[in-house]
């Protein structure tokens, strides 16, 4: 039921009695404590609604004045007044963060999220931070893992809120036509969401950090691209060439990837320390099939990977080493000669390390080393940073091994689409089909990856036969 302000700030009174009373014994319990969270909050969304309606009132008079006429039912906007949807979003990133469970990284994620993008788009984001990010799901989110068919028999009133706040943005989600197709599981917590969190020890793959990562909460990432405009010199009077650049519109599609944790009854009952497990457990199984996807993925059911998108678009992508099955010096000269002016300032090298130890072998014709910035931390190639890429392929008896890749990387796009979904399977059963004292925990998610210029690459091929 919904309570007036002053409803509010005398429940926080007595809060605020009963903790000095038990300041000199004890603190406040967890659970009062995140109380006393929830009625400053509502408190201050209350103002907040109290200040928008006034502010909107307030504006129309002044419209009005003006000569002015708005038409019944017509949303109305001042830039004066600040977006306390916003607001609400941005403290609840900063909760998460000061609190050590969401990184600085998946901070700024979401922060990006709910300040760019179409009205709907923002809008839908700084709801589901709101929503997602809010300590009462997360219990909630706690319970329903530890008793999937019964936890929400445990909610108390601020659970219960958040989560049918989160389910309204899932309907939602299915409503505009970008969600999973799934009628079932929960939206995970912000801070589980492997969209957010973005860390994984288990495979190098630098892809994530020197290529371009945008968030969606669509199907696909529509972006315009273009080759660039030519400036020229013109003499004075003289009519100036059209140099309108030729615009491409590359769609992304995002797939759906799962990850699935069989958990014992006993785990799931330790609350927030299972949270923490199986946060690290799922995030790393997504990221660890997400790393090689954005390298060699198909882009069948799956992210186009960068190595996949640049041999099929060929041509001069792609230069021919020197030898056979071998790695040569000039190779590495040729592979940087060949990529184009306007891409070399920012230019990075892609290879895994059996190929990264070949480079640092290199010597000259004096015995001295061909390439010593390649040992360094950071290693550096031909002036420009080199990174290791697990997923990349090393020099094998097939026809095509592409060994390196040097380039632009903020040519190639990762997108991530924000709302996760988990399943929950309440009994697992062993062979004899009784069950095994253990649940499940499907996760799923999408994510998709391409390449929008293939000229801003330059790929090295070894002949392996």
């Amino acid at each position: 039921m919904n309570k007036t302000i002053a409803e509010y700030k005398a429940e926080l009174a007595i809060m605020r009695n009963e903790a000095t009373a038990l300041s000199t014994r004890a603190d406040l319990s967890a659970e009062d404590a995140d109380r006393g969270e929830y009625l400053v909050t509502a408190i201050e969304q209350h103002r907040a609604a109290i200040a928008d309606i006034e502010g909107r009132m307030s504006s129309l008079r002044d419209y009005a004045a003006d000569g002015g006429a708005v038409e019944r039912g017509t949303p109305f906007t001042d830039e004066r007044r600040g977006n306390t949807q916003t607001d609400m979003a941005m403290r609840s990133i900063d909760a998460a963060n000061k609190s050590g469970k969401l990184g600085a990284g998946g901070a700024e994620t979401v922060e990006a999220l709910v300040k760019t993008g179409t009205g709907q788009d923002r809008s839908w984001a700084q709801r589901w931070a709101i929503a997602a990010g809010s300590p009462a799901y997360e219990r909630a989110f706690g319970k329903l893992l530890a008793d999937p068919e019964r936890g929400h028999m445990l909610f108390d009133e601020q659970e219960a809120a958040a989560f049918r706040a989160v389910e309204s943005l899932k309907t939602e989600q299915r409503a505009m036509g970008i969600g999973s197709g799934a009628t079932g599981g929960f939206m995970v917590p912000l801070v589980l969401d492997p969209s957010v969190i973005l860390t994984n020890s288990g495979s190098v793959n630098p892809l994530r950090q020197i290529s371009r990562v945008v968030q969606t909460i669509g199907s696909q990432w529509r972006g315009v691209t273009s080759a660039g405009v030519t400036a020229e010199w013109t003499a004075e009077a003289a009519e100036v060439a059209d140099a309108s650049p030729t615009l491409a519109s590359p769609n992304i599609p995002v797939y759906k990837g799962d990850a699935f944790v069989p958990f014992s009854f006993e785990l799931a009952l330790d609350g927030a320390e299972f949270i923490t497990e199986l946060t690290e457990l799922l995030v790393d199984a997504a990221q660890q099939l997400s790393a090689q996807a954005y390298t060699v993925g198909t882009g069948v059911g799956q992210p186009t990977g960068i190595v996949t998108a640049l041999a099929a678009a060929g041509g001069s992508t792609i230069v021919t080493g020197s030898g056979s099955h071998v790695l040569a010096k000039a190779d590495l000269f040729a592979l940087q000669n060949a990529l184009p002016p306007r891409f070399q300032p920012n230019a990075a090298w892609n290879a895994n390390l059996g190929t990264l130890n070949s480079v640092r072998q290199f010597e000259t014709n004096n015995g001295a080393l061909e390439f010593p910035e390649a040992r360094n931390n950071p290693p550096m190639l031909l002036a420009r940073p080199l990174y290791e890429n697990s997923a990349m392929s090393g020099i094998n008896a097939v026809a095509h091994n592409y060994v390196a890749i040097y380039g632009d990387f903020k040519q190639f796009v990762i997108v991530d689409r924000i709302g996760s979904t988990l399943e929950m399977v309440p009994h697992l059963f062993g062979a004899n089909r009784r069950p095994t004292g253990q649940r499940g925990a499907l996760l799923w998610y999408r994510t998709g990856s391409d390449i929008t210029s293939a000229n801003a690459f330059r790929m090295l091929d070894v002949p392996g036969v």
